[in-house]
């Protein structure tokens, strides 16, 4: 007996898009910016029987244009709240898209908070998870290390890259105004086993956080030198610190085969491939 197409649906999962809302009313560095990061999931139903049954892609609304619409709605919408940006969204294919008989679109959110009342630098604090590891060896103190995984933090300006190294094989332009954002490591060594652990915990990650806030970022790797140098000068039972920061790429949506001009706005938010940068800073 022959089967048939009971049911069908299709689109675009895990479209990451990161906006960045700028009055636009003083220079990059003195605004006050909002920051916020989705990931959409588009899935649309109605007459797309054709394209299984006859490989007829006549009615096929591609993939790709699913994810170019997510960002083209990014741009022209406040994004106020996931609720809001899904209706935009959903919207905008039931209108365009007669032949669409439903659209299901799912919006998650990952929370940027602002950081140390910066008017541009975030962090999703609640992600970081706090670590330790002890090791004793027979006749010698105890080695104590104490660390965290997964802060994510990021700046939506005060941070360039440019004057690197050209090649056979480059591509990325110099620029002085890009986003910045990192899911930081980090493990710290004490020199005494007898510290307030505690205590200095907080030193540290506040050390770290603040120095992340208070300079324009030439690289990554200058922004952990500093942000290293500032937790052992918060912390003297502290022997070393080792950062691992990969970036964690904003990268800026190409809005123009649309005619719309992105202006440090919408960007696409990739986990891989990633930069790894990591360096270990001991005391003198």
């Amino acid at each position: 007996m022959a089967g048939y197409l009971k049911h069908q649906c299709y689109g675009k999962h895990n479209v990451r898009v990161s906006k960045v809302r700028r009055p636009r009313q003083a220079a990059s560095k003195e605004e006050q910016h909002e920051f916020v990061e989705l990931s959409v999931n588009v899935e649309l139903e109605g007459d797309f029987d054709a394209a299984y049954t006859d490989g007829d892609n006549r009615s096929i609304v591609a993939t790709d244009t699913c994810k170019n619409t997510v960002y083209g709605v990014a741009k022209n919408h406040s994004i106020d709240c996931p609720e809001s940006f899904a209706l935009a969204v959903a919207q905008h294919f039931m209108e365009s898209y007669a032949h669409v008989s439903r659209c299901r679109i799912a919006v998650s959110e990952r929370v940027w908070k602002r950081l140390l009342d910066s008017p541009h630098c975030f962090s999703a604090l609640d992600s970081l998870k706090p670590t330790a590891v002890v090791i004793i060896e027979r006749g010698s103190a105890p080695q104590v290390t104490a660390g965290f995984e997964q802060l994510m933090i990021a700046k939506t300006t005060e941070s360039g890259f440019s004057d690197f190294q050209s090649g056979e094989f480059r591509s990325l332009a110099d620029t002085e105004d890009r986003i910045l954002a990192s899911e930081v490591s980090a493990d710290w060594v004490y020199s005494n086993a007898k510290a307030d652990f505690s205590k200095d915990r907080q030193s540290v990650v506040s050390a770290l956080l603040t120095r992340f806030t208070d300079h324009f970022s030439r690289s990554v790797q200058e922004t952990l030198y500093l942000m290293a140098q500032a937790a052992l000068d918060a912390c003297a039972d502290v022997q070393s610190i080792t950062l691992s920061m990969p970036n964690k790429h904003h990268l800026l949506a190409d809005l123009s085969a649309f005619g719309l001009e992105n202006e440090n706005e919408v960007f696409c938010v990739t986990d891989e491939p990633f930069g790894y940068i990591e360096a270990t800073i001991e005391r003198e």
